[in-house]
């Protein structure tokens, strides 16, 4: 028989509910401890609210994984595209940035990427954020693009489940927004206004990158890792409206192949001709208030060269002119047909994932003169409308044949368009002939100019790897227009030297060590 010592029995006397105090402490902790492997951390996700972050199940490739969503949940309207990239984690340090930066407008927005073909990520991603109900998505596109960043309206479908791996697969509504990547351009069963973003004031052809994508008026690389220019505007929101009466008859060009006529010829002629007698920039740019002249560009090393493709799309021979510049890493701007570049949504996304610019080469390709306002504004508003439902950003327009009226530049600012031209014409349109081509190259096309070229003709094609060599040789840097314009603009604008200052020079210092003049203050026009 255990005896307990007489010490002791005076303290459990004296404390008699410790002993059973501590066997309960005990009983509950294990019981908590055998309860826990039942728990999974899938359990535990469901209990978060659905305004709590998600729990970060993203590998260390995915470091900016989407906020949690219900899988079968329905859209609530519209969407917002806020740009392409060539990696997801580049759109997600995209969403990162604008939520870090203007955090005001992405409260009550859903993030997801999803891939831009449904397949690959080697095809790009998009980057889109549902909306919560309420949201006015005209009026936050507007503000985000005040802010720098891109924006594209876009009809969203209710979200489904995802296919494919779990794994990589973040939520439902990155298969849905997939699915929301239009191939052809929406037709509306009832005509409409359409809707219209605002973009960066005319004054200045590009804005602040993209995207731009786009980017680009993003001040964000992540912003512009696939476009120049982030996108702006309405695109699948905005409804196909019926033409003007003073276009209602224009017809587009089989295959964008224009057939260039001896007037036509005359006009180039001419718009060449006189780009020598002008400075560089309002041989580009027509309505330029500013301009520089070519002791200036002298002055200043200017090497900028910017290829420019006129037409199309050609079936096979654009993918062609497309293949030649991304393998030789050459950035360019290709101005499109709008009436043929609607059935050709892949190739247009392919230029935009390669770095390329889309300019606006009008609905038709049809003398815009002989329109009025009313039939202009639809053959570029209607062009813009097809470009940017394939994530295209034209901020530049480019007359059909090199003609334009004051009106129709007047027209195209209101559109948010620069007008632009060119300052040397391979004549890839006249001669045919890739040896030709080549040659002009070689006797005409200096650096620092910009080159018009043509993406229906097979021998321009085949010339286009020389045309690249030859231009290279002679020190040439390859930009996209709006580039260039924008770069351009920075040596046209007043320079101004502070009082006191001394004068730059070009001689060695030995020779000018002596030298104590200063310069007043003054400011000096290029």
């Amino acid at each position: 028989m255990l005896r307990i010592p007489a010490s002791a029995a005076p303290l459990t006397h004296r404390r008699p509910g410790r002993a059973a105090l501590r066997r309960s402490v005990a009983a509950t902790v294990l019981g908590v401890l055998l309860a826990l492997p039942a728990l999974s951390p899938d359990a535990t996700a469901q209990t978060r609210g659905p305004d709590k972050k998600p729990v970060q199940t993203q590998t260390a490739a995915k470091p900016f994984p989407p906020p949690a969503e219900k899988p079968g949940a329905k859209a609530a309207g519209p969407a917002l595209q806020l740009g392409l990239f060539p990696r997801e984690s580049d759109a997600w340090l995209a969403w990162e940035t604008l939520q870090r930066r203007q955090p005001e407008l992405t409260k009550g927005l859903n993030a997801a990427v999803s891939r831009l073909d449904g397949k690959t990520e080697a095809g790009g991603m998009v980057l889109r954020a549902t909306l919560a109900e309420g949201i006015d998505a005209q009026r936050l596109c507007r503000r985000i693009v005040g802010a720098g960043f891109g924006c594209l309206i876009i009809d969203t479908p209710p979200a489904t489940t995802a296919k494919g791996d779990p794994a990589k697969r973040e939520t439902a509504a990155p298969a849905a927004a997939a699915a929301a990547v239009p191939t052809a351009p929406p037709v509306a069963p009832a005509p409409a206004a359409p809707v219209t973003v605002a973009a960066a004031p005319p004054s200045a052809p590009v804005a602040p990158v993209a995207q731009t994508a786009v980017t680009a008026p993003a001040p964000v690389a992540a912003m512009s890792a696939v476009s120049a220019l982030a996108p702006i505007g309405s695109a699948a929101a905005a409804p196909a409206v019926p033409p003007p009466l003073s276009a209602a008859n224009a017809v587009a060009p089989v295959d964008g192949l224009v057939i260039y006529t001896e007037e036509d010829a005359r006009t180039m002629a001419d718009i060449e001709q006189h780009s020598r007698r002008k400075g560089r920039l309002r041989s580009v740019m027509p309505n330029a208030r500013l301009d520089v002249m070519p002791a200036t560009l002298k002055l200043e090393n200017w090497n900028l060269c910017a290829l420019t493709f006129d037409d199309g799309p050609h079936r096979t021979v654009t993918r062609q002119v497309l293949d030649v510049l991304n393998k030789e890493g050459v950035r360019a701007t290709y101005f499109p047909v709008g009436k043929i570049a609607q059935n050709y949504g892949d190739l247009i996304r392919d230029f935009v994932a390669g770095g390329h610019e889309i300019g606006n080469h009008s609905l038709t390709h049809s003398d815009l003169r002989a329109m009025d306002a009313e039939g202009q504004r639809y053959e570029i508003a209607e062009t813009n409308r097809i470009l940017r439902s394939f994530g295209a950003n034209p901020v530049l327009f480019r007359p059909p044949y090199g003609r334009y009226s004051n009106e129709m530049l007047n027209v195209a600012r209101e559109e948010r368009m620069g007008s632009v031209l060119w300052t040397v014409d391979t004549r890839d349109w006249k001669v045919r002939d890739a040896d030709k081509i080549v040659q002009h190259i070689k006797t005409a096309g200096g650096t620092g100019n910009v080159f018009l070229m043509h993406s229906t003709y097979p021998t321009t094609a085949l010339a286009l790897p020389r045309v690249i060599a030859e231009l290279r040789a002679k020190g040439c840097e390859f930009v996209t227009l709006s580039e260039w314009l924008e770069r351009l603009q920075t040596l046209a604008l007043p320079k101004i030297v502070n009082a006191g200052m001394p004068t730059p020079s070009p001689m060695p210092v030995s020779a000018t060590a002596n030298l104590t003049a200063v310069v007043p203050a003054s400011v000096t026009r290029n």
